[in-house]
């Protein structure tokens, strides 16, 4: 696995280097500055595989420096790794934000470090298996009808804000886990009979209206700080991050508002008729991976189950009072 690490401490840099190669990792580049970093990245023959960035770094900061990646077609989603001693809250949220996959601390310890990229080399490797495609391969699986394992991939996608990756959300929640989950609430959205909706569709045309749905809540969810991940299928997993509350009656009437007004469509003119189901909030305590896994399978259950259950007209509409007095 090709790896880029950027230190502006070059003592961190020759330690991280003796780390990785006791690991098993010695297809290692350094840099200083991200400035440095950026210009290796423009000048490699193939691109890196995996990137490992410190936070605090002088003029351009590792935040920064994943923000600028992310924006290098190559680079959509390249694992980053933030290594830094920093635990402060604003800090983690800001890097998962830019798009962090994963976090490794100060001082760094041989098998946490092997074991977090052993990880990222085996998703790595999946992606490469999945991509190696010739052009005429790639046009061909895009126009192709969506199969079974492209339905419960879970996608990443790029330009929504708030959106990252799954894998990425369970990491940044295991961290958060060791700081703070105060007040701190995870629900599910989820599209009913969206296999069926998307049986005889395009690879594309699902990708399209994926990202859209995705689009129309976190415009919905806006100006909450939050995070979004898609769970395969036709469901997202959503977390707040600070303390906010939502209403999941009031955000599904939104969220269906904003996805009539794009006026979906498939490629052959036929009107998408969506109507994403949102989830009971669920408060969240964890301390383990497990627990963040169980804790996101768990919201996700609750909007199927919201899904199997119709909104009755009390909740959907108001009360007879309500409407009485309009409101």
């Amino acid at each position: 696995m090709k790896i880029l690490a950027v230190d502006d401490d070059p003592i961190i840099l020759e330690l991280l280097t003796e780390v990785l190669k006791v690991a098993g990792f010695t297809n290692l580049t350094v840099c200083e500055s991200a400035h440095d970093a950026l210009a290796a990245i423009d000048h490699a023959n193939t691109p890196f595989d995996c990137l490992l960035f410190d936070i605090q770094m002088p003029k351009m900061d590792g935040i920064q420096l994943v923000s600028a990646v992310r924006k290098l077609p190559a680079y959509k989603i390249t694992p980053i790794l933030m290594i830094t001693a920093m635990t402060e809250r604003s800090y983690i949220d800001s890097a998962f934000a830019a798009g962090a996959t994963d976090y490794i601390t100060k001082p760094f310890e041989v098998g946490e470090v092997s074991a977090r990229l052993n990880l990222i080399q085996d998703l790595v490797t999946e992606r490469h298996q999945k991509t190696d495609l010739n052009p005429v391969e790639s046009v061909r699986k895009a126009t192709s009808i969506v199969s079974p394992e492209d339905f419960q991939a879970r996608l990443t996608l790029s330009d929504i804000d708030g959106f990252i990756d799954y894998i990425a959300l369970e990491n940044y929640l295991l961290q958060i886990s060791q700081l703070s989950l105060f007040g701190m609430q995870a629900f599910g959205v989820v599209i009913p009979d969206a296999e069926r909706m998307f049986r005889s569709s395009s690879l594309y045309e699902y990708h399209a209206a994926i990202t859209d749905i995705a689009e129309g809540v976190s415009d919905s969810l806006k100006p909450r700080r939050f995070f979004i991940s898609h769970a395969g299928a036709g469901q997202f997993i959503c977390v707040l991050i600070e303390g906010s509350s939502i209403d999941p009656h009031a955000l599904e009437a939104d969220l269906h508002d904003r996805l009539h007004e794009m006026d979906l469509h498939f490629c052959d003119g036929r009107p998408l008729m969506v109507s994403p189901v949102v989830g009971e909030p669920l408060a969240l305590q964890m301390k383990s991976r497990r627990n963040v896994v169980s804790t996101l399978v768990r919201a996700l259950s609750l909007a199927e189950a919201a899904a199997r259950t119709p909104r009755s007209e009390s909740t959907t509409t108001g009360s007879p009072l309500n409407k009485l007095f309009g409101f």
